[in-house]
């Protein structure tokens, strides 16, 4: 089977970024699940049910992972019980329940694929649970016949990101980061069966810092001035990967990293 991961979606700017290239990517890959970060979906910064409709129903996302702004949108308490396809970083101090960190979702090609998201702790809410403690408890209620496991790690430090794919190369079927904004040029399978990448990167406008208008990043970063941050739109690209796995096993077989660019039209991997 074949999963596409796309990177954290960024604003409007973002998701019109996958709306358009999204038809593209169906064609040439025909992936059996999309997996899509949509933690900054909503402005920047959080996720309405709106969006959350528009990226499941009208474009076809399976699931939707999370991060640290997964609650700046409140509305997001009232719709999240109700949402199958949305998964929040199960260790996150502020989530009760850990098991809102894992969906087992029914692909196109009718595999089972569990899909767990974990926040870091590095540079992040420093009361966040422990990732390893809690990816081993989800990892526990995943039933042995799901052999297709996915882990969308939201991290600020690399190493973290490593560390997972590290400890659970051989029982974890992909690994790969988010959070950064950054696409990281390391993709690779671990021992020989989990298909890793440190960060998929930001799907959005790269004519910004970090997917942030640079005029309000640059003025905080030289002054403090905490002025309104908005997602710039100049520059938009989706940052994705494509995983071919072996439903029988769980092993990766190959993982590849795309950069496609909307002012290219074209792989800019």
């Amino acid at each position: 089977m074949r999963i596409l991961a796309i990177g954290d979606v960024m604003g409007k700017t973002g998701r019109q970024t996958v709306a358009t290239f999204l038809p593209r990517v169906r064609e040439q890959f025909n992936p059996d699940l999309i997996i899509l970060n949509g933690e900054n979906a909503a402005g920047g910064f959080g996720l309405t049910e709106k969006i959350y409709t528009e990226l499941t129903t009208q474009l076809g996302i399976d699931v939707i992972t999370m991060g640290n702004h997964w609650h700046d949108k409140r509305e997001i308490y009232d719709f999240h019980p109700k949402s199958d396809r949305l998964v929040l970083p199960g260790n996150m101090a502020n989530i009760s329940d850990e098991t809102d960190g894992l969906r087992i979702i029914k692909s196109k090609s009718g595999t089972d694929v569990a899909i767990i998201n974990l926040i870091g702790k590095a540079f992040m809410h420093g009361e966040n649970r422990s990732f390893f403690e809690t990816c081993d408890r989800l990892l526990d209620r995943v039933p042995s016949y799901v052999k297709v496991r996915v882990i969308d790690m939201h991290a600020e430090a690399s190493s973290e990101k490593q560390a997972m794919a590290q400890e659970y190369a051989g029982r974890v079927s992909l690994i790969y980061g988010t959070h950064s904004h950054v696409p990281t040029a390391d993709e690779r399978i671990v021992a020989g069966f989990t298909g890793y990448v440190t960060d998929i990167g930001m799907t959005g406008a790269y004519d910004s810092v970090i997917g942030i208008r640079k005029d309000a990043a640059i003025l905080r970063l030289k002054t403090g001035e905490k002025k309104h941050f908005e997602p710039a739109v100049q520059d938009p690209w989706m940052c994705f990967v494509i995983a071919e796995i072996d439903g029988s096993t769980g092993a990766c077989k190959t993982f590849e990293r795309h950069r496609w660019e909307l002012n290219k039209m074209s792989d800019s991997r």
